[in-house]
């Protein structure tokens, strides 16, 4: 394996740490508290970072790891390169995303049909999508490696209520709060199935009546589940009125303000984020700092504003480290997130060069993808 040692110390911003660093002095907190000891190695970034945000720490001194060995390449007789830690994560979350996602449509359809369908299945479509949230690379980056994927009622469940969960946590939400919050958010468009296919799938506009029938989706989501006497009220309302909007224009009733239920506030952003952020048939799918932008200038009247300026704040950060690609052609890396222009992040290029794309030179730099 090789020994790791730590050479070099650097003092860098807290957006920039990643697992794998050693933190190279004490932290503490106002009262004195230890909050990391000198000679802590990051396991989890988001974490550690999420810890010095809410103490004001934005600076911090690091030593970088460096591995003491020879790394073998692959041989002309065609040896295969050994996966990176990252790269195995990255796979193993692929292949649970797409078995899960099958296991989801299974059930979707058993429901649907009035099937019998046991708590046991249903709570373990929940415990198997909620493995992403223990690898080290954040759920967010990691749901931009399936962005590609037809973006089918099971799929796109599966995202919401990941990126539900995220929001309950940053909410600071108990756990059984947060194992029926997400829950909720696996089976909000349960319905969908019910809607004609052509109509799901048509590649223009709809008409009036066709969004009317899509419309009715969150009625045959409840009226399916609304039998399964080990869902709360909690989850059967969240499920009705995810698609409520703050200033009464959502539906089905039009609620307004605190009418709509707090479970359906939450996964109201994580809905209209993760439809916006994949290919759906009328429309390729955006990048998220393109998503942001609209959340941020388009929806604080439509959507919980506390809960969505919470949502903008936290997910910027978790960018930190993405590959992307510039609508130019160039390549970087962001490394840095301003919080008061969210959707215009720091690139570091390849030449090392640092691309501030909030700056008025480079209003028109766009991000054209995620690498």
């Amino acid at each position: 394996m090789g020994e790791v040692i730590y050479p070099q110390s650097k003092t860098i911003m807290i957006t920039e740490l990643v697992p794998g660093m050693m933190i190279d002095q004490e932290i503490y907190s106002e009262q004195g508290m230890v909050l990391v000891p000198k000679g802590q190695v990051v396991e989890s970034a988001d974490r550690v970072m999420e810890l010095l945000m809410q103490h004001d720490v934005m600076m911090i001194k690091v030593r970088l790891p460096h591995k003491v060995e020879t790394i073998k390449e692959p041989s002309e007789l065609g040896e295969k390169k050994e996966e990176s830690v990252q790269e195995k994560q990255i796979n193993k979350f692929i292949q649970n995303f797409d078995e899960q996602c099958e296991k989801l449509k299974t059930e979707f359809q058993n429901i649907l049909l009035n099937r019998e369908v046991a708590q046991e299945a249903i709570e373990e479509r929940l415990q198997n999508t909620l493995t992403a949230f223990e690898v080290d690379i954040n759920v967010i980056q990691l749901m931009q490696k399936v962005r590609n994927m037809d973006d089918a009622t099971y799929t796109h469940s599966h995202n919401v209520a990941l990126t539900s969960h995220l929001i309950g946590r940053w909410l600071n939400m108990s756990e059984e709060d947060l194992k029926e919050l997400t829950m909720t958010a696996l089976l909000i468009d349960i319905g969908k199935m019910k809607v004609s296919a052509e109509v799901m799938n048509k590649k223009h506009s709809l008409t009036d009546e066709e969004y009317e029938e899509v419309k009715k989706h969150v009625v045959y989501s409840f009226e399916a589940i609304k039998r399964f006497s080990f869902l709360s009220e909690r989850v059967l309302t969240g499920i009705l009125y995810h698609h409520e909007r703050m200033d009464g224009s959502g539906y089905p009733k039009g609620l307004k303000g605190e009418e709509i239920p707090y479970f359906s506030r939450i996964i109201a952003i994580a809905d209209v984020y993760n439809a916006m952020t994949s290919r759906r048939p009328h429309r390729d799918k955006m990048t998220p700092f393109e998503v942001i932008k609209i959340l941020e200038t388009e929806y604080p009247e439509k959507l919980d504003p506390s809960i969505l300026y919470l949502f903008l704040n936290r997910i910027g950060t978790l960018f930190i480290g993405q590959q992307v690609l510039l609508e130019d052609g160039r390549k970087g890396e962001i490394i840095f997130v301003p919080k008061n222009q969210i959707y215009r992040p720091m690139v570091r290029l390849e030449d090392e060069k640092v691309l501030d794309l909030a700056q008025k030179a480079n209003i028109n730099i766009r991000i054209e993808e995620f690498a």
